[in-house]
């Protein structure tokens, strides 16, 4: 029996070794080896010296109001299939984060969010975490969706015509995906048609567990993180010396929202595309390009790089084998 445990905690040690290397490989490759953090560094204890601290502190506060916002829906979620404490959630939701920085397009985190659910629901957990997924996406494209017709009509000269027809597209693709997310029952039973897909029905039945009311719920605090995070982004743009309106700053911002969600990425290269979103978008408004990669590089280390190492410590604290309900 001895020898047993001794086994599964040398495997349970391995498997956070492999993930520790993984995760210090992904930070050397954007943090150290990045000479364009350097400068953003030197810029922001400028501005810590120039008062510039307040907003900062008022930033990385609405970094953890985010991801409380996104482990309450996933609790709501969850709770759907098996009741999970808020502080489980956020712990799962930061495990994921961990896991998802060095997968493709951070699949990763749904494999780091079910470690939290006893093992008999875990698959039925990533189907109700693809809901909280797409909830997310669909709040992003919808404030996107909206921020692109605008900024076509202000800074794009498009024909009369060319625009009425992307708006009139751009409004049905929207319909298309509420209905089909406020239908995923429907959608499913479709697919399910299909010879291949039978085999996974009997996890997908975890969707009818899930009614409007509670589609509604998910969507509106999906609104909200989308919320928390353009008001990120725009303190960080002020800090780095652009100053736009309401409206103009929303509607950049979320422009550069709706192009960073339709190209996906690996999470280490996502510094990158990033910034070079951000600074297209936002030479029509400002040609400050530096601060457009500085706030790119700022939300990126804030909201992903913070949160995967504190993540860390929750993988530390876990153990992949004793326990199997954890």
């Amino acid at each position: 029996m001895k020898n047993g445990n001794k086994k599964t905690q040398f495997y349970s040690v391995s498997i956070k070794v492999v993930i520790f290397i993984l995760l210090a490989f992904a930070l050397y490759k954007q943090l150290i080896d990045n000479n364009q953090l350097r400068d953003v560094s030197a810029q922001l204890k400028l501005q810590v010296q120039n008062n510039g601290i307040t907003l900062i502190i008022i930033s990385f506060i609405l970094m953890f109001f985010n991801w409380g916002l996104e482990a309450l829906k996933w609790k709501f979620l969850m709770d759907k299939l098996t009741p999970v404490p808020f502080i489980r959630a956020f712990k799962a939701v930061w495990t994921g984060i961990t896991l998802g920085l060095f997968t493709p397009n951070r699949i990763g985190e749904y494999g780091g969010r079910i470690l939290y659910l006893p093992k008999k629901f875990r698959i039925k957990g990533i189907i109700g975490s693809l809901i909280g997924s797409y909830s997310q996406i669909l709040a992003t494209l919808f404030m996107g969706i909206i921020a692109m017709i605008i900024f076509m009509h202000e800074k794009q000269n498009f024909e009369s015509f060319i625009f009425i027809i992307i708006t009139v597209l751009s409004v049905m693709l929207m319909i298309v995906l509420t209905l089909a997310y406020y239908n995923l029952d429907v959608v499913i039973n479709l697919f399910i048609k299909i010879k291949m897909f039978r085999r996974i029905q009997p996890y997908l039945d975890v969707l009818y567990a899930y009614h409007t009311s509670a589609y509604t719920k998910y969507f509106l605090l999906s609104l909200t993180r989308y919320a928390v995070y353009t008001a990120q982004y725009l303190i960080f743009l002020r800090l780095f010396g652009v100053s736009l309106h309401v409206v103009e700053g929303v509607t950049v911002v979320g422009v550069i929202f709706l192009a960073q969600t339709i190209f996906p990425s690996f999470a280490v290269a996502e510094l990158l595309a990033r910034g070079n979103i951000a600074v297209y978008f936002l030479n029509y408004y400002d040609d400050n390009d530096f601060a457009a990669i500085a706030s790119s590089t700022c939300m990126w280390i804030l909201n992903l790089i913070i949160p995967a190492v504190l993540g860390y410590i929750f993988i530390l604290r876990y153990n992949f084998f004793k326990n199997k309900n954890q």
